[in-house]
């Protein structure tokens, strides 16, 4: 089973290392940065920089946990699966992020090479915090807890009306629970905007730009799409 420490290692392990003892003395983790304090040789500052979600895009990742039975009771619950990082990367934003290219790490130690440990000590232990608090993940791309509850607590009603009957089942244990939901099939040309049939399927695409009358044959060429592909090749074999 994945944990959130392993998805955080095989993204963002790799080497890092230093003699001596290395340990993170502090790690906080803010919108856009986790910032670190690292002992072994020295003490060293470290930051992970990453882009913040933008509040419209917060809307529809909230939303899609929203409209996921599973998803949305786990989250009111104060949980936040692994299988939610999916549901991040199909809208186009990382929980964790793919690979070091994604970040701006920095450190004040003097080693230039490459990645050195105290960085390395600091993706570690990110690894764990999130084990401990997932929410850490979404407070890193903008999002605190309670923002994100009851964000999607505010969603949940409009999600609900996008399905025609669902059935939740906990487990005696309070602990464990077993999920069932029957919706219908969704039909995104009738759905109304609002349901979830309409969120998860694809807008019409717009029809190919026209260019403006007049306009000569190598402006035409610049346009996209199908303009394109009926001009004429100006002269190449």
């Amino acid at each position: 089973m994945s944990t959130w420490s392993s998805l955080v290692a095989g993204a963002l392990g790799g080497p890092g290392r230093a003699p001596g003892a290395v340990r993170v003395e502090r790690l906080t983790v803010r919108p856009g940065e986790v910032a670190g304090r690292v002992r072994g040789p020295g003490v060293h500052e470290v930051s992970l920089i990453r882009t913040v979600v933008p509040e419209a895009e917060w809307e529809r990742l909230c939303a899609a946990l929203a409209s996921q039975p599973v998803f949305r009771a786990r989250v009111l619950a104060g949980e936040l699966p692994v299988a939610a990082a999916e549901v991040f990367s199909l809208l186009g934003w990382d929980l964790v992020p793919r690979g070091w290219d994604d970040l701006v790490a920095t450190c004040s130690c003097d080693r230039w090479d490459s990645r050195c440990a105290h960085l390395a000590a600091a993706v570690a232990e990110l690894g764990a915090e999130a084990d401990r608090d997932p929410f850490a993940l979404t407070r890193w791309l903008g999002r605190e807890r309670r923002a994100l509850m009851a964000q999607v607590r505010a969603l949940s009603a409009t999600a609900a009306k996008g399905s025609s009957v669902e059935e939740t089942t906990f487990g005696e244990n309070g602990d464990d629970a077993v999920f069932e939901t029957d919706t219908a099939p969704p039909s995104p040309p009738g759905a109304a905007p609002s349901s979830a049939a309409a969120f998860w399927s694809s807008p019409p695409l717009p029809a190919p730009p026209s260019p403006p009358d007049g306009a000569g044959e190598r402006v035409r060429a610049a346009a996209p799409g199908a303009v394109v592909d009926d001009l004429p090749g100006f002269g190449h074999p």
